[in-house]
């Protein structure tokens, strides 16, 4: 694909934050349960092996992966907030253009360049830190998944399965990453490849409104999910 039909948005950016609610109360049941485990650990670990593993993983989300979410939901209506900003005076400038029928303008050009450049920029460093929360959470789940196989298997009612939540927590996490991956690459294209023409044409193909209401969504989105923790 060419330079033409890259995007500044992706579905499900925000992925990790929209998980149902029924869905993160279960899994924060699973955490809380797991440390008051922990006195009787070598009584528990007789009935369910995997107990260890999921201990470890309760931590791992309490100490890492909360406070992680947290921080990069913040990080993400910053990100969205900037985006907009940089978006709404480059699409308004354009419009003005084409209202009083003028081409292109080297200043405008220069706008649009530093615009996708600074994009691409923090689309990077979101990026890669979104792939260190997935990684953190692929950890978790598998641990929890093992200890779900275990709790089907036996009478033992301490724990309660949670499968099913899991299977959302992941299923969020792969459309995070790949959600990232995908916007970097179309973002690379606009920011590396040189020179690059930004004409009316090019920088209204990248349907600038349609990437303003979705950061305007994720803003929401992040905002709902920092005042149900």
């Amino acid at each position: 694909m060419g330079i033409t039909g890259r995007s500044l948005i992706t579905f499900d950016m925000g992925a990790l934050f929209t998980i149902p609610k029924t869905d993160m109360d279960a899994i924060k049941a699973r955490v809380k349960t797991c440390k008051q485990g922990e006195a009787i650990e070598d009584v528990i670990k007789q009935h369910l092996p995997h107990f260890p593993d999921a201990l470890a993983a309760a931590y791992l989300w309490d100490t890492d992966i909360a406070p992680q979410m947290k921080a990069q939901c913040n990080l993400l209506m910053g990100y969205a907030s900037k985006a907009r900003a940089d978006f709404s005076e480059l699409d308004n400038t354009v419009q003005q253009l084409i209202k009083d029928k003028q081409d292109m303008t080297p200043a405008v050009q220069q706008q649009a360049t530093v615009a996708i450049a600074a994009l691409y920029g923090s689309t990077q460093a979101l990026s890669a830190s979104f792939i260190n929360i997935v990684n953190q959470i692929v950890a978790f789940n598998k641990a929890n998944q093992s200890l779900d196989i275990d709790i089907a298997g036996t009478e033992f009612g301490f724990m309660k399965e949670i499968t099913a939540s899991l299977a959302v927590l992941d299923h969020a996490t792969g459309s995070i990453r790949g959600a990232w991956s995908a916007l970097a690459d179309d973002l690379e294209a606009l920011a590396t490849t040189s020179p690059v023409d930004f004409t009316i044409p090019l920088i209204a193909g990248l349907n600038i409104s349609v990437a303003i209401a979705a950061w305007d969504q994720l803003q929401t989105e992040c905002d709902a999910f920092l005042r149900s923790q």
